[in-house]
């Protein structure tokens, strides 16, 4: 196997495994709530996933850039900076992890917590729920790409910024 080779599936096993994590946490901070009759509330539920998302940029942003999303690997490949032919690779392993995730989750807590599912309560306008996602999603994609260098998100601002947007964005 070659030195790119290697580098090629470093990048893509970082980012599975960053996907899994975050999943992981972001998902499953609703499942143990659900496990545990409500003892992890709804804002250490939403401060987790910003946490996790800051120390994947810290751990794998040298790695594979932690995309951590299909979304940001895309607006990366979309601004130039990251190359069209790597996006499908990096999608699937993304893919990968999550649904790795999503597995543990079900088989470790059942359907808990609706497996860590968010829906839009009762009464509440699908449209509106939609259109807030779209909007806190224009606001993550600015934080990322104005934090990043290139096509990875590193450093203390990237990690700092895209962290907080996700926890804020969360409350």
């Amino acid at each position: 196997m070659t030195t790119s080779q290697r580098s090629g599936w470093r990048r893509l096993s970082a980012e599975g495994v960053g996907t899994f994590f975050l999943v992981l946490v972001a998902a499953g901070a609703g499942v143990v709530d659900g496990v545990t009759g409500g003892q992890v509330g709804r804002p250490a539920a939403v401060v987790a996933p910003g946490l996790m998302v800051l120390a994947l940029i810290y751990t794998l942003g040298e790695t594979s850039g932690a995309h951590l999303n299909p979304a940001v690997t895309m607006a990366f490949a979309a601004r130039g900076h990251f190359p069209w032919r790597r996006v499908p690779a990096y999608v699937a392993a993304q893919l990968a992890g999550a649904i790795a995730a999503a597995g543990v989750l079900r088989a470790l807590f059942g359907t808990a917590g609706q497996v860590g599912a968010t829906r839009p309560r009762a009464g509440i306008d699908t449209g509106a729920v939609f259109a807030l996602e779209v909007l806190l999603s224009l606001g993550l994609m600015t934080v990322i790409l104005g934090t990043s260098s290139g096509a990875r998100n590193i450093g203390h601002n990237a990690a700092i910024a895209i962290g907080g947007y996700i926890a804020l964005a969360g409350l």
